[in-house]
């Protein structure tokens, strides 16, 4: 089961849903919860100033992730993406755009088992918010930026358990019990 959101202008607020475990099926042994991320952004810089400066841009995304299924909590922000111009050197005057840039991460969580096995199963959501920014280093404060960027989340996960077993008679077992059926009907008869 896995979710998959489109990305959106940031600052993103995004919901999946899951499904949770139907304790029915058996005992659930592990969870493997995957989250991911993603961004793209277009840096511009512009030197204001009357000499060459040299810069680099990055711009970042932060996600914050949580859930509405109790226990399950986040170290946030889980995610931070990134992406950077690299040493740019600007002339005076000189507007340069770079993107779209782009950033992606996933991080897989083994959370406990016990949060997840309901019986009968149904859902429970997945929600991810941005804080994006940019920062430069060098241009002596005379460079300005701006960025445009796009973010996205999502989710999947994986159940591990031992199916529950239901006792069903081997064939050896049926033929006889058969072949006892057969012999009390042929027994009756001659009565």
């Amino acid at each position: 089961m896995s979710f998959s959101n489109a990305e959106q202008t940031t600052e993103i607020s995004q919901t999946g849903f899951l499904d949770l475990f139907d304790s029915n099926l058996g005992t659930l042994t592990g969870v493997t919860l995957t989250l991911n991320g993603s961004e793209t952004t277009t840096i511009t810089l512009t030197n204001n100033a009357a000499q060459n400066q040299s810069v680099i841009a990055d711009g970042t995304v932060k996600l914050f992730f949580s859930s509405n299924l109790a226990g399950l909590t986040f170290a946030n922000p889980l995610m931070s993406l990134s992406a950077t111009t690299g040493f740019v050197t600007l002339a005076p005057g000189a507007t340069q755009s770079f993107g779209p840039l782009t950033d992606t991460d996933t991080v897989a969580l083994t959370p406990l088992a016990s949060l997840f096995s309901v019986s009968g199963g149904g859902q429970f959501s997945i929600t991810c918010e941005s804080l994006s920014g940019i920062a430069l280093t060098g241009g002596g404060g005379n460079v300005a930026s701006t960025q445009a960027t796009t973010a996205a989340c999502g989710a999947s996960i994986v159940y591990d358990y031992t199916p529950t077993t239901q006792r069903v008679p081997e064939p050896a077992s049926m033929a006889l019990v058969g072949l006892g059926m057969m012999g009390l009907a042929a027994i009756r008869r001659r009565k």
